[in-house]
């Protein structure tokens, strides 16, 4: 019999806190520390911007939403909730021992998957939590009830960005597997079968922003001001929502098709395109005119991850350019006091990928600016600080 550890369900045992964000965030009182004996995995794209350059953010994100996917179908298999964060160009994953094996496992398929489908490379790798402690790390976690019907995590603490940034900047990981699983990896439920997004009103952009704290120490407080600044500037989620019913439409491009196809599946490539092209044709009969299509469309808005708090403030909203630039002077000043980096990009369009088990169940969106946002305004991150 498979005894499994008191902390492997941790995360599902966490008490879930709802309100305003900000003042959730503010008090240290409501978060839990990581277990040790907990892992850090890290995906993300090998060049990336370059990519992102020749045309591929599509094929990125897939990769990215795909690392989530093959985790969290082996996770719910399991019956072990775990948490984790959409980067556009990669994805991190927190998870007990019990799982972390097959999703190694599963990693290394979908990293060759890529490799052979987009042609760049996918790294994989994962620190343990205690690692990440040793090294002078912090990881605190609590749960949010966004809305009715999404629950987010929330992280204090730096460990996840060590943890990237010591994958990023090794070589590839012994991951010390052995013989691995025929079919271990079982990317059911990802979709990418909308097109590009415009925001409800035309002439507003779509801004990707990622805000980095400088001293660890003062993320409850300062996360708690930006967070605090952006609802009164922007106004509350679905109002920089960049994903309305109103713009959103279903593909029709079919290289948006053979992308999903190839990466999900090794063979019978061209059967499966064929059942991907007429779901997506069944599905735009069934968003227009039945009332569970437009039922589903609403929980959609809701459960597409707009923000993120994975130790940054991570964020794809919608708005005016003078409403970045109210924005801005709070963050310019935090950033000339050396409180805060922060990095952006603005598009005129959004990208969304999908994780769907099934239309009346377990969904969830992930969100990225067009042409790369979270990549370009990671890259911005990354020149700011190498002049410091």
């Amino acid at each position: 019999m498979n005894l499994m550890k008191p902390s492997t369900h941790f995360y599902s045992k966490l008490k879930v806190h709802a309100g305003a964000l900000e003042k959730v965030y503010a008090d240290a009182n409501h978060f839990s520390e990581i277990p040790d004996d907990w892992n850090i995995v890290v995906t993300d794209v090998e060049n990336s911007t370059l990519a992102v350059h020749q045309g591929k953010q599509q094929e990125i994100n897939l990769a990215a939403t795909g690392s989530i996917v093959a985790c969290l179908n082996i996770s719910r298999d399991a019956g072990i909730e775990i948490p984790f964060f959409f980067g556009g160009d990669g994805a991190t994953l927190l998870m007990p021992n019990e799982i972390l094996k097959d999703c190694l496992q599963a990693l290394t398929f979908h990293q060759e998957r890529c490799y052979s489908t987009f042609d760049f490379y996918l790294r994989v790798g994962y620190r343990t939590v205690k690692q990440m402690k040793e090294q002078g790390g912090s990881l605190y976690i609590t749960k949010y009830q966004r809305n009715n019907f999404h629950i987010m995590p929330l992280i204090q603490g730096d460990a996840l960005q060590r943890a990237e940034n010591e994958i990023k900047s090794t070589g590839p990981q012994d991951l010390k597997l052995s013989a691995l699983k025929a079919n271990l990896l079982n990317l059911n439920g990802m979709e990418c079968k909308w097109d590009r997004i415009p925001p409800l009103d035309l002439k507003n952009e779509v801004l990707s922003l990622i805000i980095r704290a400088c001293d660890v120490n003062h993320q409850h407080e300062l996360y708690s001001i930006i967070l605090k600044e952006i609802s009164s500037i922007y106004g509350g989620d679905a109002v920089r929502n960049p994903v309305s019913m109103k713009r959103l439409r279903m593909a029709s491009r079919l290289n948006q098709f053979k992308n999903e196809v190839g990466l999900k599946y090794a063979t019978s490539r061209f059967r499966r395109l064929v059942s991907s092209i007429a779901r997506s044709l069944m599905g735009r009969f069934y968003i227009k005119f039945t009332q569970k299509g437009r039922d589903y469309l609403k929980e959609l808005i809701q459960l597409t991850e707009t923000l993120l708090i994975d130790g940054s403030i991570n964020t794809v909203i919608t708005g005016s350019i003078e409403k970045r630039k109210r924005l801005f002077e709070l963050l310019d000043h935090l950033e000339r006091n050396n409180q805060i980096v922060y990095g952006y990009f603005s598009s005129k369009t959004s990208i969304l990928s999908c994780y769907v088990t099934a239309i009346d169940d377990y969904h969830i969106h992930f969100l990225d600016g067009d042409q790369g946002g979270y990549t370009q305004a990671s890259k911005v991150i990354k020149e700011k600080l190498s002049v410091r």
